[in-house]
């Protein structure tokens, strides 16, 4: 299911891949993620993602589903986490629990959403990646877009 959006990269949008089996899931990312400041693709496994990262390279953030048909977001987010400028990475789980968020940050994953989407939980968390992994690896230039969000 991999389906690019294409923008312009003059635009300063923030690249994001979404890694889920839910169609559901991807399309309510999708429609929160509509406004110019994001670059949304979507697919639905961990070997659709590798593939996805082959051809574009890594994205900044990286939205994970907890459970993948081959795999789960563990192997993935170990396999992110060697990459150059390592995205960062964000668990989704209809069972976002205590337990889920503990073990995500404890190994080094930025945030769990919990699905269904809150609109303003996902733009909080990915606008709070974004600004994570810019101040980290990339230039204030990078993606303004979502800069101009942050300081709104």
């Amino acid at each position: 299911m991999l389906v690019p959006r294409r923008m312009d990269p003059e635009s300063g949008a923030v690249r994001a891949l979404a890694v889920s089996p839910a169609d559901d899931d991807c399309r309510a990312l999708r429609n929160l993620l509509s406004q110019p400041a994001w670059w949304l693709d979507a697919v639905s496994c961990i070997a659709e993602a590798r593939s996805w990262l082959t051809r574009f390279g890594p994205p900044p953030i990286i939205i994970c589903d907890r459970d993948l048909p081959d795999g789960n977001w563990r192997r993935f987010f170990e396999e992110t986490e060697t990459l150059p400028r390592p995205p960062r990475f964000v668990v989704c789980s209809r069972l976002a629990d205590e337990y889920l968020w503990a073990e995500a940050l404890n190994l080094g994953g930025y945030d769990v959403l919990a699905t269904p989407f809150d609109a303003e939980e996902v733009l909080h968390v990915l606008t709070g990646a974004a600004d994570s992994w810019r101040r980290q690896w990339g230039q204030e230039s990078d993606f303004p877009a979502v800069s101009a969000l942050a300081a709104s």
